[in-house]
């Protein structure tokens, strides 16, 4: 009897093996043949699930996001406001080896999404996701009085949006820059700079 193959476990198995040859190689020198060794799948199998290295590249950054995601929610069980929104931040911090692997794929990313529509519209869903999360942090702060009085939400959102980007590239790009005490220094003072005084 034919062994039966779970698809979506292929799948998953794929996308780890090209996450780690993005965080370990870089997206130019992803081949298919190095990921078929990678996953230790016959060269030919992996264009069964992925047609090119734009949907691979896709699939690798929907898997780092979605998994951010989980992790996010998990930590903000019973948590909310300015502290819910300080957890979330510091879980995408590229503080340690993992995450600014994870940082190097969504940059990896950008790249490419910058100049394809299509790549594109899965960030922009993505992200659309993360903001509504930060916004309802802060609309969190605001009911509890935790939030300035001046504050407008959608142009914090933009501010901790913009945070979370730079602070990725930082990870990426410049990591004498970007300790985890100097990162952990720059989410305390954004959130300090969001509530209100005593």
């Amino acid at each position: 009897m034919p062994r039966i193959v779970d698809r979506d476990e292929r799948r998953a198995h794929i996308v780890e093996a090209v996450t780690q040859i993005i965080v370990r190689d870089g997206f130019d020198r992803l081949t298919m043949r190095q990921i078929a060794a990678e996953a230790g799948y016959a060269h030919g199998a992996i264009a069964r699930y992925f047609p090119d290295k734009q949907s691979l590249l896709a699939a690798a950054f929907v898997k780092v996001f979605t998994l951010s995601h989980e992790h996010i929610d998990q930590m903000v069980e019973g948590v909310r406001g300015l502290e819910a929104l300080r957890l979330m931040v510091l879980e995408l911090m590229p503080v340690d080896e993992e995450a600014v692997g994870r940082s190097r794929v969504v940059l990896t990313f950008w790249d490419l999404a910058s100049q394809d529509p299509e790549l594109r519209e899965i960030h922009h869903e993505n992200l659309t996701r993360r903001r509504e999360l930060i916004r309802r942090f802060l609309l969190e702060a605001q009911e509890d009085g935790e939030l300035v009085p001046h504050a407008d939400i959608e142009t914090e959102v933009n501010r901790v949006s913009a945070h979370n980007a730079g602070w990725q590239m930082l990870g990426v790009l410049m990591p004498e820059a970007s300790s985890a005490e100097s990162l952990h220094a720059s989410v305390d003072a954004m959130i300090e700079e969001l509530r209100r005084a005593d």
